[in-house]
Order: C-alpha cells, then sequence, then structure tokens
C-alpha cells in the first residue's frame, strides 16, 4: 500500500522519547506508600499511558480510606511531581534511536510536538534535563485538555497548535492507552511497546509500524523512509 508523505510528528514522552518508566514507578511506588496505597506491578502497567487524573480517580475508588483522598487535587499532582523530579534528575536519558530520529526530523524541516500525560512542569523540566526542550515548540499536557489518552484530545489538540491536519500527523507511542488515542485522532502510529512490561497488548497491532522491543530499536531511516520521502 502507497503511503502519503506526512507533514508532522508527535512524541508520547515518558517511555518513548525518554526511558523515564522505571524511574516513575520506583518514584510512584514510594510516594504512595506513604498514604497506605501498594502501587504494584499490576497497578503500574494499568496505568502507564493514562496520566495522573486516572491515577488519583482509581486511587479514590480502591483506596477510598486513604489520606491521600483528602489532599486537595492540585497539591496532590505537585506533590507527586516534585517526589519524581527528586528521584529523577539526573537518572533518565533519553533514548538515543529517537534522538537521532529527531534529528532526521530536523534535517528535513518537519515539525515536532510533545503529547504528554505528565504535567505541564514535569514535561518541560525533563525535557530540559535531557537537552531536548528546544527541539519542541509545542508541547502539550493532558492537563491541559479535557480527556486524557485513550481519548484523542492531547493529540488533537497538539496538531491543532502545530497547524497541521490530524490525517497528516504521525504519533510515536510506548502505550496501548497512546495508539487507541492516536487512531481515534485520524493519525498514523509508530508503536515502541517497552518489552520490559512482557508481549506487546493486541492494541499495537493497530499501528502503522511497531517496534516490538522499544524505542532502542526504533529506525530512523525507515521511519523517514516509510513517512516522509517525497
Amino acid at each position: 500500500m502507497t503511503r502519503k508523505r506526512l507533514k508532522a510528528c508527535l512524541f508520547d514522552l515518558d517511555g518513548t522519547i525518554l526511558d523515564s518508566e522505571p524511574v516513575y514507578f520506583e518514584s510512584d511506588r514510594a510516594f504512595l506508600a506513604r498514604f497506605g496505597i501498594d502501587y504494584d506491578d499490576e497497578f503500574n502497567r494499568r496505568m502507564v499511558g493514562r496520566g495522573v487524573g486516572e491515577m488519583f480517580r482509581v486511587i479514590e475508588d480502591r483506596w477510598p480510606e486513604s489520606p491521600l483522598n483528602a489532599v486537595p487535587w492540585a497539591e496532590r499532582v505537585r506533590l507527586k511531581d516534585r517526589h519524581y523530579l527528586d528521584l529523577a534528575r539526573g537518572r533518565t536519558r533519553a533514548f538515543p534511536a529517537v534522538v537521532r530520529l529527531l534529528d532526521a526530523l530536523a534535517a528535513r524541516g518537519v515539525p515536532v510536538a510533545v503529547a504528554s500525560g505528565s504535567s505541564p512542569e514535569v514535561i518541560d523540566e525533563t525535557l530540559r534535563h535531557a537537552g531536548l526542550r528546544e527541539r519542541f515548540g509545542v508541547v502539550v499536557s493532558a492537563s491541559e485538555v479535557p480527556r486524557g489518552k485513550p481519548e484523542p484530545d492531547v493529540f488533537l489538540e497538539a496538531a491543532r497548535r502545530l497547524g497541521i491536519g490530524p490525517v497528516d500527523c504521525l504519533v510515536f507511542e510506548d502505550s496501548r492507552y497512546g495508539v487507541l488515542a492516536a487512531k481515534a485522532a485520524g493519525m498514523a502510529c509508530v508503536g515502541v511497546p517497552d518489552p520490559r512490561h512482557g508481549p506487546a497488548a493486541p492494541e499495537f497491532d493497530r499501528a502503522d509500524m511497531v517496534f516490538a522491543e522499544g524505542p532502542e530499536t526504533l529506525d530512523p531511516a525507515l521511519v523517514m523512509e516509510t513517512f516522509f520521502s517525497r
């Protein structure tokens, strides 16, 4: 099948650009334990790609007596983010293959954006620590749109800010919820599932291209040839 040449790339952040998911798990597990919440592997797998809002809603349902639920919502987010940033500083890195892809996209003049479930503060600070903040003129947090992934809102808003139609965008995602969100937005999608979470979820079958061993194995040349060749 002949593919149309696309015009922009939208990237999830954690687990897609940055190898941050293990640090997030360590941070969230320690932070939530202070409030009597057992953030185990299964809970973590359910939350990857969902965003902080969904996490707090699940906690309210499963642990209604936790003192965390009495903390104002904005303060919960601030405390969780600060705990993560204090731990992540110096411990997270960008996936080299993704950086090479960003170089190739820049050389071709393809605009790029970040569309993430993390808060604006976390997105900004972690991209700066990775030396990548200046690469992205558009950065959208799920906290800025009505619904998080798997709904398409964050990707549609990123495309709107870029001034490019959804059908002309390519999304890079490591989570099944992100793949669903990209397809719901009418966008092409490259899946980069983290093999540390086990076999890729069935939702990745909906992606237009999959690097089953994660962002470490992403092939920039193949991506450029498939989606951006003239």
